[in-house]
């Protein structure tokens, strides 16, 4: 670790050697002014395809004047779609001048990935003893996603002889959902705030009948009351682990922990737990989307296991609006293979409906009715299809900063799933970018009754133009221009992305289509007049622009 420590001369790091920070100085009342409407906008425009989801939302902390400590929150990418950047506003409160955040930079996130972001507390030495709060909103940069509010209560107390501290991952209360027959797990953290080496004992309340909790430190269990030894401002970590017997409750779990230096000093925590009914032998699995255009037919299935073989007769019944085919049909369950039932439906009109799943078994005896909704609304928006690769792939996420903000799919061309063939239903129009190695020519067939444009060339410098053309139908006064090398492409997407500009790739032949893609580009009502210019970009290609009057500047990342 490094062993400069951020936090300033008079702290000291009670968890571990803190390592460099950075936290950017912010115009106090500038950023007062500003904060409100930014995630007031993240608020309305926040339904994007991206979205971060942190492994926790609130820190309690307990320090000493002049201590310091540092704090992980974990991060994921829960959406599908990247995040290229995570902001964060300002920190609102009165522990703002005590916690330094430092937001990973430029670390992009793939759906499903996590970071990390460490925290610092540190505690000046001159601070009054109290409890001091503040809160802040992480969020991606661009395209905006719904912020989330990180809360934080540092409580400062006064350094005595004896004194214990404990939290439950991060905070003085948690809460766990269990399938009924896992083990739910908490990160207990017990602090030594006292001046001398103490003992914490550590025991739990009165438990729920059926409950059990365990106590794992380094992976041995612990029977309880757990006598802990902690030397001056040692922070010890351990497990604590709930089970039951009797699931389907949800109940709160009491642990303390008790200085045995002074009986008088104690912390609590409590860990609240929901375990889940057991369904013994019987599971369902209703697979059909949310959201549907209308009049257009989906496909949906309806999956039953069991754990003995069965006949199961499905019925499907729902609102005249939206039509199910076939409303009835037999499947056979057997305990190796689940019985599936295929059905197509259609809803003839917008709305919100039920859909309502009954099951008889083979004598007659009613299992319990399953249910889904399903949202149909008339297709609407721009779509761009295009492939995943790197070149296709970069053109086509650029045109989020195009004027018509179309959703973006990106795609390896021999895995389109009908998956992805079912959300595209819901467009009014699509844009495919690429011949039919990028996307399958059997792609358009099956994307029914929607406006379908394909941009195709021998060139990808045409096509780049085409659909830039396409895609900013207001104009812009910026272009990127790249050869097709990927270190270039690279460099060229970063500058394109932080100005929100269309990105053009210098591959192919200068074509009569692409000359009038770029002089009509500078007629538009925002005039086309700068190409940023990344890498060795043959003649060709650049006096095609000066011809047309565009000034060329060449630029590095």
């Amino acid at each position: 670790m490094n062993s400069c420590n951020p936090l300033g001369k008079g702290f000291k790091a009670s968890r571990c050697d803190i390592s460099l920070c950075k936290d950017p100085v912010y115009d106090k009342w500038g950023k007062m002014r500003l904060i409100y409407p930014i995630i007031i906008l993240f608020l309305l425009i926040g339904a994007g395809a991206a979205q971060l989801a942190p492994d926790k939302e609130r820190f309690d902390i307990v320090l000493h004047p002049g201590d310091g400590d540092e704090r992980i929150l974990e991060v994921m990418n829960n959406g599908d779609s990247t995040i290229f950047n995570i902001a964060k506003t300002e920190m609102i409160g009165n522990a703002r001048d005590f916690i330094f955040i430092d937001v990973p930079d430029d670390k992009p996130l793939s759906p499903g990935e996590e970071a990390e972001i460490k925290i610092y507390i540190g505690i000046p030495p001159e601070t009054e003893p109290g409890v001091y709060t503040g809160f802040v909103y992480l969020m991606e940069s661009a395209p905006p996603s719904i912020p989330v509010r990180i809360d934080f209560h540092v409580n400062v107390v006064v350094q005595e002889s004896y004194g214990i501290a404990m939290t439950v991952d991060d905070a003085k209360s948690a809460y766990l959902r269990a399938s009924a027959k896992d083990i739910a797990q908490f990160n207990l953290a017990v602090k030594n705030l006292g001046s001398f080496r103490d003992i914490a004992s550590i025991d739990a309340g009165a438990m729920p009948e059926g409950w059990s909790v365990v106590l794992m430190d380094d992976d041995e269990p612990m029977s309880m009351p757990y006598d802990l030894p902690l030397n001056p401002g040692a922070t010890h970590e351990i497990k604590l682990q709930i089970q039951t017997d009797k699931p389907g409750s949800r109940e709160n779990v009491t642990i303390t922990a008790t200085s045995l230096g002074n009986r008088s000093m104690n912390s609590s925590i409590q860990a609240e737990v929901e375990f889940g009914m057991v369904v013994r032998g019987y599971d369902t699995d209703i697979l059909v989307p949310e959201k549907i255009a209308t009049n257009k037919s989906y496909e949906g299935k309806f999956k039953v296991i069991l754990d003995v073989k069965e006949d199961i007769r499905i019925s499907m019944h729902s609102p005249d609006e939206l039509i199910v085919i076939p409303q009835s049909q037999m499947v056979t369950v057997t305990p190796e293979e689940p019985g599936l039932a295929n059905f197509t439906f259609l809803a003839s009109k917008a709305g919100e409906y039920p859909l309502t799943f009954q099951l008889l078994d083979s004598h007659g005896i009613p299992m319990p009715e399953e249910t889904a909704t399903i949202v149909a609304a008339p297709p609407e928006g721009l779509a761009v299809l295009t492939g995943d690769d790197i070149i296709y792939g970069t053109i086509g996420t650029l045109a989020l900063f195009g004027n018509r903000s179309p959703s973006i799919f990106m795609v390896p061309a021999d895995e389109i799933s009908d998956d992805y063939l079912q959300r595209l239903q819901s467009y009014l129009e699509i844009v495919i970018l690429g011949n039919g190695s990028v996307i399958p020519s059997h792609v358009e067939k099956k994307l029914k009754d929607i406006e379908l444009k394909r941009i195709q060339s021998d060139s990808l410098f045409e096509e780049s133009w085409l659909f830039t053309k396409l895609i900013w139908d207001n104009g812009t006064s910026n272009v990127v221009l790249t050869t097709p090398r990927e270190a270039d492409i690279f460099r060229a997407y970063k500058i394109a992305m932080n100005e929100g500009l269309p990105m053009v790739v210098c591959r192919g032949n200068v074509t009569g289509a692409s000359i009038e893609a770029i002089e009509e580009m500078t007629r538009r009502n925002t005039t086309l007049s700068r190409a940023m210019v990344v890498g060795r970009v043959e003649e060709d290609y650049t006096k095609a622009l000066r011809e047309a009057g565009v000034l060329l500047e060449e630029v590095s990342a």
